[in-house]
């Protein structure tokens, strides 16, 4: 006997979850797709596709798929979260800010919308006591309580021994974070700390592999669940423990809400503001990102290093060293953060420095991987502004390789607001490309800003949106400084704290003995790099005497 429609419908919907399980989209999208000329509930089927379009950041498609929903199911909320989030990544923020407070209002025990709702009103609307607020709020309800299962810690305390010291993090593979951490790796002194890397990433590469060389306890934990990881952390009596992941994809916060180190501090992964929970303790920053008063902005305390992390360039970095535009070229302006950070506010500003000169042309980097899908998504947004289409081109995502290739097609690189580039813009200035950004207060927005002026670039920081355009075209205008910049970007990076690796490393180390002092003489006592006054010395050493008179 043949299935019914419905039976079909079913059976076809349970291997497309599991296609999309097993991160086979495309597999799941044919599935998805062959159960809806079927009987049956379509809204879960559609809402199913609608995420897998998130999870490949087809955002346009996303919200084509949750506003069909909507149509079908007006209060459905999975379709007004994935709206918020499409919105959100479309640049839309004033929508998604919309969506997402509707989701929370529905869902308020949803720890995913609540913490989202903190992201999207933080970035979108850069108010610091709003955002503290926000996302304390998330951890009140959903971090904080898990601190009271704990049991107490049971570590050695000795203020001079090799501490262990471990990183949490979604992102060991292919990913910006790499780019910072293998210098740390590659730098520790054993005889200061013993490494522990605790890699929850699912999919592993070739980067995966490297930094795995580089480190001597690695821990696959992809597969343990926050209760398991937190057992093998305490188990492992490990002293500092170091978040990379902050609230993005992949992060094990609940496992820090647990406390399992005695020291717990966050570091490079998330820029956006603080963590709102009561068990992270520290927040490893430096001056630039986060001057004096920014203490305010936190729940974690602020150590400031001298220079927050050093940055190793991508293998394949070719120099170009003639500008596109004294090739015969049109003269070219381009953003190459990705396009989840470009506001309609910054294509107006790019509109007007193409008003000003109409032989100007721009260069988008889209987030989306095929160029079909970049031109669905940014196009309709170009229209409505009413941008000159005729001089915009539009890149999807590329390989890495290509990408620090992009010093063949771009004379100067434009820095996006409210979130500004971080690894990005490094890649650009190793280019040997003048980044022009807006400048800032907050960290998540002056991040551009902060570099250029470590560099000795603050002629590229603007103060508004005049200055921003006059910056470009100014730059523009002087074709052969361009061409000296291209050599000169890069030999003063190399000359720079920002690749000192040996010192930036050992600056680490002694921020990890500093946090563990705090730990031991239960204050904050230790706050930044500085060397010791008075006080701290003679209170190290009553330390030191206590334990070894035991």
């Amino acid at each position: 006997m043949s299935q019914s429609p419905s039976s079909k419908s079913a059976a076809l919907f349970q291997e497309a979850l599991k296609a999309e399980a097993e991160q086979d989209y495309f597999e799941a999208l044919s599935k998805y797709t062959a159960s809806l000329s079927l009987e049956g509930d379509q809204v879960p089927t559609w809402i199913r596709i609608g995420k897998i379009f998130l999870r490949t950041m087809k955002y346009q498609q996303a919200r084509e798929t949750m506003e069909f929903v909507l149509g079908m199911d007006p209060h459905n909320v999975d379709a007004i979260y994935g709206l918020a989030i499409s919105y959100f990544y479309l640049g839309k923020l004033d929508e998604a800010r919309a969506f997402i407070d509707q989701a929370v209002e529905m869902q308020p025990d949803n720890a995913t919308y609540a913490i989202d709702r903190a992201n999207i009103h933080s970035i979108s609307q850069p108010d610091p006591a709003r955002k503290l607020q926000l996302y304390q709020a998330w951890g009140q309800r959903f971090a904080d309580p898990l601190a009271r299962q704990s049991p107490p810690l049971l570590n050695n305390r000795n203020p001079d021994r090799v501490l262990k010291v471990g990183y949490v993090s979604g992102d060991m593979r292919d990913h910006a974070i790499a780019f910072f951490l293998e210098p740390v790796f590659r730098h520790h002194d054993p005889a200061q700390v013993e490494v522990h890397v605790f890699s929850t990433a699912m999919q592993e590469d070739d980067t995966t592999a490297h930094l795995k060389s580089l480190v001597p306890h690695w821990h696959d934990v992809s597969k343990l669940d926050d209760e398991a990881l937190f057992k093998r952390i305490r188990a492992l009596q490990i002293d500092v423990l170091v978040d990379l992941s902050g609230h993005t994809y992949g992060h094990r916060l609940y496992v820090f809400a647990r406390r399992a180190a005695p020291v717990q501090a966050t570091w490079l992964g998330y820029m956006g503001g603080t963590l709102g929970m009561q068990a992270m303790d520290y927040r490893l920053t430096d001056y630039g990102a986060d001057p004096a008063g920014h203490e305010a902005h936190y729940l974690e305390k602020l150590y400031r290093l001298e220079c927050m992390a050093s940055y190793i360039p991508p293998a394949h970095s070719p120099l170009v060293e003639t500008p596109p535009m004294l090739q015969g070229n049109p003269p070219t302006i381009g953003c190459l953060n990705s396009s989840r950070k470009v506001t309609d506010r910054m294509l107006l500003l790019w509109k007007r420095i193409m008003e000003q000169r109409s032989d100007i042309q721009l260069l988008l980097q889209v987030q989306e991987n095929s160029i079909d899908d970049a031109i669905h998504t940014i196009e309709p947004r170009l229209v409505e502004l009413d941008m000159p289409l005729d001089r915009i081109i539009v890149s999807p995502m590329v390989p890495l390789a290509e990408f620090m290739e992009r010093g063949a097609l771009v004379d100067v690189a434009l820095d996006t607001s409210p979130v500004s580039g971080g690894t990005t813009t490094l890649h650009t200035l190793w280019m040997g490309l003048p980044v022009v950004t807006l400048d800032a207060d907050e960290a998540v927005s002056s991040t551009t800003a902060r570099t250029l002026a470590g560099l000795g670039y603050s002629e590229w920081v603007a103060s508004d949106e005049d200055a921003y355009i006059n910056i470009v075209l100014r730059l523009l205008d002087n074709p052969d400084q361009l061409t000296s910049l291209r050599r000169d970007i890069r030999t003063r990076m190399q000359n720079s704290w920002v690749m000192a690796y040996q010192t930036r490393c050992a600056e680490l180390e002694k921020a990890y003995r500093r946090l563990w002092f705090n730990h031991l003489l239960g204050e904050p006592l230790f706050l930044d790099f500085l060397p010791f006054t008075a006080e701290q010395k003679a209170k190290v050493t009553a330390l030191r005497e206590k334990y070894h008179q035991g």
